[in-house]
């Protein structure tokens, strides 16, 4: 899943710059491969993997969230399928989750500090910004330090189902998993249901990522099957990949065309093309060990990336207004690195003061 990344490819047309991405794998910064790839075992959900898939999927959400006037046909088609990213973004949160509850006997005993610290502290960061460039433009409004971003308070939800289950286990059904599994995922599936019925028409960032989160879901599955998963990906991996792929041409090509048809064509074919595409994407790097500095770098900013790549937008748009597309969009990765990264600097003595 972790072979291919776009790259802007600035083409200059009738005294204007549109923007193109090209396919390349792996992508090489003068001399260096993006990914860092290479035949392992044993690798598969590992720290490395997941900060690598964690890095690629933050760029891949900036390039689908630039405003109109700098978006193409293949920025839109790409984007119809950009949920994927962040259906892996709760994946991996949820599989780290179950990780640490049935590894370490005293995760509860610390759990919301540690949670909170960790989700919070950017997001406050993040908002200082938000707020100081409110200012700049004279539209002050300091209840924004207190906003919590809509994927923040997904998490955050599952964090409190997740906890309160823990606890019922502790004192009810220890030893029955089956429950506890169960519990989880009904949460997690009536949450995603209830958003889509009974807020239909709204985007899913502002009905809660109701699509996305079922990634929690796929989360939870993966934790409890993990050894039968990687099993079923090493046996005859290269014939399941091509059915896989098949399978999501296929599921793409009828999603793009009944995505607005209500219920099974908006909802449940969106998510089971979600799931095979990460199925197909697992399958072909689950036997590979992945990483550099550079990808671990950007996995280790990835959150605050997904926060702050708005706000960049916006500051952009409002002081260099006269950017064409191509530049727009070169500057605005570049800046929110950057930007990210000072975050992430700041933040994180404070997270490791605080979880102490």
């Amino acid at each position: 899943m972790i072979y291919s990344l776009l790259i802007i490819d600035i083409i200059k047309r009738k005294n204007d710059f549109k923007l193109h991405f090209n396919i390349i794998s792996p992508i090489d910064w003068g001399g260096y491969s993006l990914i860092g790839s290479k035949k392992a075992k044993g690798q598969f959900f590992s720290k490395d993997y997941t900060n690598v898939l964690k890095g690629i999927c933050c760029i891949i959400v900036i390039y689908v969230h630039f405003p109109d006037i700098y978006q193409n046909t293949l920025q839109d088609a790409i984007g119809s399928f950009a949920y994927i990213a962040v259906t892996l973004f709760f994946m991996v949160s949820s599989y780290g989750m179950m990780l640490s509850a049935e590894r370490k006997k005293t995760y509860l005993d610390s759990f919301w500090r540690n949670r909170l610290v960790a989700l919070l502290i950017p997001a406050f960061l993040v908002n200082i910004v938000a707020t100081s460039f409110g200012g700049l433009k004279g539209n002050l409004v300091i209840s924004g330090l207190i906003h919590i971003n809509g994927y923040v308070v997904v998490l955050l939800q599952f964090c409190l189902w997740f906890y309160l289950v823990q606890i019922a286990r502790k004192k009810w059904f220890e030893n029955n998993i089956m429950l506890n599994d169960m519990l989880l995922i009904g949460g997690v599936v009536l949450s995603s249901i209830y958003l889509y019925l009974f807020k239909y028409g709204t985007v899913s960032a502002e009905s809660g990522w109701c699509f996305e989160r079922v990634g929690l879901v796929w989360g939870i599955l993966l934790y409890r099957y993990f050894d039968r998963c990687v099993e079923w990906m090493d046996g005859k991996r290269w014939m399941k990949a091509i059915v896989l792929c098949l399978l999501s041409l296929v599921l793409g090509v009828a999603y793009l065309k009944f995505k607005t048809v209500w219920l099974w064509g908006e909802y449940l074919l969106k998510i089971i093309l979600g799931i095979v595409i990460i199925t197909f994407l697992f399958t072909i790097s689950s036997n590979r060990r992945f990483g550099n500095k550079f990808s671990f770098w950007l996995g280790n900013i990835s959150y605050e990336v997904y926060l702050i790549h708005g706000i960049m937008m916006g500051i952009l748009a409002y002081y260099i207004p006269e950017l064409n597309s191509g530049y727009f969009i070169l500057f605005t990765v570049l800046s929110t690195l950057v930007i990210s990264f000072l975050i992430h600097e700041i933040g994180k003595p404070i997270i490791r003061k605080l979880r102490k």
